[in-house]
């Protein structure tokens, strides 16, 4: 009888059999082998997605000083100017 690829006997099927496995073995290395360097590339971005984040957070606090050290003097001209008005009796 023929085998499914269209050999005669039993050798023929066996190779093909064995040629199957190869082919199934190597596309499960090469599948492997690319998610690897996928897996690579994700990491990657992501350590520099953290290092972005970083600088984004010490900018922040940054500004966040600034602003106070603006409220506070914001603060004392707003009671120097408080004080003056109380001494003329006026209003700001």
């Amino acid at each position: 009888m023929t085998g499914m690829n269209g050999h005669n006997g039993s050798n023929g099927g066996k190779a093909s059999l064995r040629v199957q496995w190869a082919g199934i073995v190597v596309t499960v290395l090469l599948a492997a082998g690319a998610m690897t360097v996928q897996w690579g590339v994700v990491t990657t971005k992501l350590q520099q997605l953290e290092k972005r984040m970083d600088e984004f957070i010490g900018e922040a606090r940054s500004i966040r000083g600034e602003y106070q050290a603006m409220e506070r003097r914001v603060s004392y001209l707003e009671g120097k100017v408080a004080g003056f008005a109380a001494t003329k009796g006026g209003a700001p």
